[in-house]
């Protein structure tokens, strides 16, 4: 059925384990439960089961202390968490012990929304609309049926989960789930594949062409998370004869994807249960709006993105509403300005966001990390000869790495606050 690592799971030892949940009374009793497990076989078997009973699941991150994730797991409204593993169910404050017909209807998956933009908020997809969305996602990317799928990335999440592993199955595919960091062992894994389709992050497949053998391509990865810069997707191209990269969010889940990026911000054409709205004005890109058919009707989803849809109907990415900078009346999008500074000889990471200022409004700040060091006045004479004068960042940085969340993006915001703390 799968594998995780070098274990393989067939369909009879899913079925012991789900078999041996029939006696739990506490997991049975709950409307929903949130699952924080170190043992990935313990939370699939645990999230098909819990789907099978109409019961909302919500996977914490293993490494988050108890404490954490029982407020996390009570804000979400869940009556029970299970921690570390099956001998560990923690009744919560929030407990409803009984199913009701509302409670099975809405019941799916609980996530937390990354939080890039505000305070993370608790999302529910219900189970009927995450059929809805394999459905979907098998229709519109049929090249995968001839692939063995390898998910290198969080099966807690909604990519790895849903596209990579729920996915697979529906195509009655075999996924091999990766929890190994190791990019040698992935390697290995990978080329010990009949025509793998390999779901990672952006930051895995940049470590990966750094290290796979020359003369030899990869022979298909899908991206997702985060945008990736122009020079590392141009890198990762090289590497890979079949790039994918696929677009979405927690509300929506995945909504578009490129079968034949042509560049970094290239997100493809929607999904067949998608309707978008967006720009068709390179110079005048809009909020992305996606219309999604659900179990019960037609949602439509407010992005924040911003972007807009080329003259062959593939989506393009910009920014996000809240990470775009005033400039003067201008519009000044980061992505834009950090892949011309990326291009700088000796600049390999950089970050680009809004800080306030009380005359200006809003400033531009870099920070950047480069090898052999630049000083920052030559960063910005370099910045001053290749942008335009709005667009160069007044605040500039040098740093030893570019803070990034788990799942590889950069939370702007936050950096600003760490650098408006800075002593002045």
């Amino acid at each position: 059925m799968f594998t995780i690592n070098d274990t393989f799971y067939s369909k009879l030892d899913v079925a012991k384990q789900q078999a041996a949940y029939l006696d739990y009374d506490l997991l049975n009793q709950q409307h929903a439960i949130a699952v924080c497990v170190e043992d990935n076989f313990i939370w699939l078997t645990l999230c098909f089961y819990l789907k099978s009973r109409k019961i909302s699941a919500m996977p914490i991150h293993s490494g988050i202390p108890l404490d954490n994730a029982k407020k996390m797991a009570e804000k979400a409204g869940c009556g029970l968490l299970i921690y570390k593993d099956l001998t560990q169910m923690i009744s919560l404050k929030s407990a409803v012990k009984k199913l009701s017909e509302n409670h099975s209807i809405h019941a799916g998956i609980i996530q937390m929304s990354s939080g890039t933009t505000g305070e993370p908020k608790c999302i529910l997809r219900s189970w009927a609309d995450i059929d809805i969305e394999i459905d979907s996602y098998c229709r519109a990317f049929t090249a995968a049926n001839s692939m063995t799928p390898v998910i290198a990335c969080p099966v807690t999440h909604s990519y790895g989960l849903i596209c990579g592993v729920m996915v697979a199955l529906a195509r009655d595919k075999m996924p091999k789930i990766i929890t190994s960091i190791n990019p040698k062992y992935l390697i290995k894994v990978l080329k010990n594949c009949d025509k793998p389709l390999l779901y990672s992050s952006p930051v895995m497949l940049q470590g990966l062409a750094k290290l796979w053998p020359k003369g030899d391509n990869l022979f298909a990865a899908m991206t997702s998370g985060s945008t990736m810069s122009g020079p590392v997707f141009e890198q990762i191209q090289l590497n890979v004869k079949h790039l994918y990269q696929q677009y979405g969010c927690s509300e929506a889940g995945c909504i578009s994807i490129s079968q034949h990026p042509k560049a970094a911000n290239d997100l493809g054409v929607p999904l067949p249960h998608v309707q978008l709205e967006a720009s068709h004005d390179i110079n005048q890109p809009t909020e992305i709006i996606a219309h999604i058919e659900t179990a019960s009707g037609l949602k439509t989803i407010h992005t924040q993105d911003t972007g807009f849809i080329n003259q062959n109907g593939d989506l393009h990415f910009v920014a996000r509403l809240d990470d775009t900078i005033i400039v003067s009346g201008l519009n000044v999008y980061p992505n834009e300005i950090e892949n011309i500074i990326l291009t700088h000889p000796q600049i390999t990471d950089c970050v680009v966001f809004k800080v306030s200022d009380t005359i200006a409004g809003q400033r531009i700040a870099l920070q950047y990390v480069a090898m052999p060091e630049v000083e920052p006045a030559a960063i910005r004479a370099w910045c001053s000869q290749h942008l335009a004068t709005f667009q160069v960042p007044q605040m500039v940085q040098p740093v030893k790495q570019v803070e990034r969340m788990a799942n590889s993006k950069v939370n702007r915001k936050q950096l600003a606050i760490a650098f408006n703390a800075l002593p002045a």
